[in-house]
């Protein structure tokens, strides 16, 4: 079985995205903090942001998803590029 979600987003107890997990990250058999694993700031959309706008977005920077948060940087979730393409497929 595949397993598509490569990421995890790391919050504080506000619900507000401090960085991301990796692929690498969450595979490592080390015994690492997470606030020592993640890349702090990672790149994030707003929900009110324009599908083709954002696969743009993510075609010309490769980005394999985006993190979804209000301008206040509380997570809304996570937007991954196979889905958006999936999603925009369906719609032609």
């Amino acid at each position: 079985m595949r397993d598509d979600w490569q990421i995890c987003v790391v919050t504080n107890e506000r619900n507000v995205v401090l960085g991301v997990l990796g692929r690498r990250a969450l595979r490592s058999s080390e015994n690492v903090r997470a606030e020592d694993a993640m890349t702090a700031g990672p790149s994030t959309v707003r929900p009110s942001a324009r599908r083709g706008a954002i696969a743009q977005r993510m075609r010309d920077q490769n980005l394999a998803h985006l993190v979804v948060t209000h301008s206040d940087g509380v997570l809304t979730g996570v937007l991954r590029r196979e889905d958006l393409e999936k999603e925009t497929r369906a719609d032609e």
